[in-house]
C-alpha cells in the first residue's frame, strides 16, 4: 500500500478536494457560458451562492472531522486510504454515483448543472483549501 507521513495526508486530501472542486466548478462555468443570457441568469447566480453556502457548511464539518481523524493517527506513516472511514467512502461513492446519474436523466435542463455545479465545485474547492491550510499549520508546529 502507498504509505506517506501521516500529517501529509492533509495535503493529499487538500490537493484531491481542490482538484475535484476545480473540475466540477469548471463544468458548471462551462454550462453557465452555454446558458441563455437574460432573466435566467438573474436567478441562477443566487442559486449557485445558496448551493455553495450549503456545501460550505457541510464540508466545514467534514474537513474538521477528517482532519482530526488524521491528526489523531499515531503511526508515523499511514496508508492514504485510511483517511476516511468506511461510512465516509460510502457517502463519497453515493455522491459520485448520484452526480454521474443526474447527467443522464432526461429533462434536467443544462441550467441546473450550471448553478448546481458552480456551487458544489466552489464548496469542494473551499474544503480543499481548508485541508491545505491545516496541513501548512501542522508544518509550522
Amino acid at each position: 500500500m502507498c504509505k506517506v507521513r501521516t500529517h501529509h495526508l492533509l495535503a493529499i486530501n487538500g490537493a484531491l478536494w481542490t482538484a475535484i472542486g476545480t473540475k466540477i466548478a469548471i463544468t458548471g462555468i462551462s454550462d453557465y457560458l452555454q446558458a441563455p443570457w437574460g432573466k435566467s441568469l438573474l436567478w441562477m447566480i443566487p442559486l449557485s451562492v445558496l448551493v455553495f453556502a450549503g456545501f460550505f457548511v457541510m464540508f466545514t464539518g467534514v474537513v474538521r472531522k477528517y482532519s482530526d481523524r488524521i491528526l489523531s493517527m499515531r503511526a508515523e506513516k499511514m496508508s492514504v486510504f485510511r483517511t476516511f472511514s468506511l461510512k465516509g467512502y460510502l457517502i463519497i461513492a453515493f455522491m459520485i454515483s448520484l452526480g454521474i446519474s443526474l447527467k443522464y436523466v432526461p429533462g434536467i435542463p443544462r441550467s441546473f448543472f450550471a448553478w448546481f455545479y458552480c456551487g458544489l465545485g466552489a464548496g469542494l474547492l473551499s474544503a480543499g483549501i481548508r485541508f491545505l491550510l491545516r496541513w501548512l499549520h501542522q508544518l509550522k508546529q
